[in-house]
């Protein structure tokens, strides 16, 4: 290894950044159990108080992607909308139903995603209440991916290696550089993604990682009310992310066709009130709710195709809950799952 980590923690202190090269070094000794938690805890505290930059988080996600069990996939365009979470909005899972309708709209979707930890629910809770098994086997994920169109990556399964840096984590009890990179580590390494940030501080950060780490294309939204998702209520923060770089662009509730509204009418109190709303969107039910799943499922089809543009992918998102596909995508995902139990 190039730095030592207690050489590191003295340069992170004295207010100087990490290179990509040295960081990946440093992340994975951890993952291999071969640091001790006093000084991981002092490097992760002294990265927070300084402030993460794009080459450690970088370098981080290339360490944690090195020691992830990887999800095998056809090749070819495959998404993700896994955010940062944390938002404290207390609205239902909008990205995990929005991941659902994708899915039924034609696009493979491999949603990577956790349970709770700064929110009321996570994806991972949501779709265990809405019958999904999500601790299935590696070989199960691949199938769903395959014959469903949609799978669910849940990080405790497939990053066994983070089971070293658990205990300290939980010990420091504040967010750390792992917080981040859930959204930059698909174990199905998926080409697209709509990846949701509650905060403008760290927006341009992972658009910037994302372009360094390979991301065909992706977009890193924030809703300028706060919310980690496209909002109605209002602009949403885009940066598109290419292989050319990242442009920053606006997107309206007119930008798909909608009209506005805010996330009031939209609260969930937990996986089942969750699990609730998206059953009721998924049968049809018009009302808010409906409207920003369809809004959130547009920007994902609009990644996988932009010259269709944001409207007609509204529509697409609409159609494939209207027909009936995207309920049936839940349930096929759900027997599928739940075989393996």
């Amino acid at each position: 290894m190039s730095i030592q980590i207690d050489e590191a923690i003295r340069t992170v202190q004295a207010g100087n950044d990490l290179a990509a090269d040295d960081v990946q070094a440093l992340i994975g000794t951890m993952l291999q159990g071969e640091a001790e938690d006093q000084a991981i805890g002092e490097l992760l505290l002294a990265l927070r108080a300084k402030g993460e930059v794009v080459s450690e988080l970088v370098g981080a996600a290339r360490a944690m992607r090195k020691h992830m069990t990887p999800v095998a996939s056809a090749g070819g365009i495959l998404l993700d909308t896994c955010g940062t979470g944390g938002d404290g909005s207390g609205t239902f899972n909008i990205s995990t139903a929005a991941a659902i309708v994708t899915a039924a709209a034609g696009i493979p979707v491999a949603k990577h995603g956790n349970r709770a930890i700064t929110s009321k629910s996570g994806s991972a809770d949501v779709l265990s209440a809405l019958g999904v098994n999500i601790d299935t086997d590696r070989d199960v994920v691949e199938r769903c991916l395959a014959e469903v169109g949609i799978c669910f990556c849940f990080a405790p399964r497939l990053h066994p290696a983070m089971r070293h840096v658990g205990a300290i984590r939980r010990q420091l009890g504040v967010p750390t550089l792992f917080n981040l990179l859930g959204p930059l580590c698909n174990p199905a390494a998926a080409s697209h993604q709509v990846l949701g940030t509650g905060k403008s501080s760290t927006q341009r950060q992972l658009a910037e990682a994302l372009h360094q780490l390979g991301t065909e294309h992706a977009a890193v939204v924030r809703g300028l009310d706060g919310l980690d998702e496209v909002t109605l209520d209002g602009s949403t923060s885009v940066i598109e992310v290419t292989a050319a770089g990242c442009r920053e662009i606006e997107w309206t509730p007119a930008s798909f066709g909608l009209s506005p509204s805010g996330p009031e009418t939209m609260q969930a109190d937990g996986p089942d009130e969750s699990a609730a709303i998206i059953r009721q969107v998924l049968d049809g039910q018009p009302g808010p709710a409906r409207d920003i799943v369809v809004a959130n499922a547009a920007a994902s089809i609009w990644l996988c195709n932009p010259e269709g543009g944001l409207i007609a992918a509204a529509e697409q998102a609409a159609d494939a809950i209207d027909t009936g596909q995207a309920q049936r995508t839940l349930e096929a995902l759900s027997a599928m799952t739940s075989a393996d139990q």
